[in-house]
């Protein structure tokens, strides 16, 4: 009996991921901006509020388990990869930025993962 892709990597499990990136990367940038790194020269509080903003607007339809939101919070992801990359490329943050690109990449992928999954279930039924 052979062993099949989605066998393995089940809808559940993108979700998973998608969940384990998604608060994860919102738990790293409220604890590096409040506590561990905080910065010297700009409020904390706008800081907060441009980096963990954006995250809040998905929030439901990724616990509810939308696969439409699940595809648009791909994009959602993009820019925190970015933010990431420069992080760990310039000095000073580089464990941030590595740790903060590793969760973007984790949500992106979870993400886009559980819409394919979706959409493969819908295609079935």
């Amino acid at each position: 009996m052979a062993i099949k892709r989605g066998d393995i990597v089940s809808k559940r499990n993108y979700r998973m991921l998608t969940l384990g990136g998604f608060f994860g990367l919102l738990a790293l940038i409220v604890i590096a901006t409040t506590w561990a790194s905080p910065p010297e020269d700009f409020p904390r509080s706008l800081l907060l509020l441009l980096l963990g903003g954006p995250l809040l607007i998905p929030l439901r339809g990724l616990l509810y388990g939308r696969p439409q939101t699940h595809v648009w919070s791909s994009l959602l992801a993009l820019p925190y990869v970015v933010i990431g990359v420069g992080m760990a490329t310039t000095g000073g943050h580089q464990a941030y930025g590595l740790l903060m690109l590793v969760l973007s990449l984790v949500f992106f992928a979870g993400c886009l993962g559980y819409a394919k999954a979706a959409r493969g279930e819908a295609a079935k039924a």
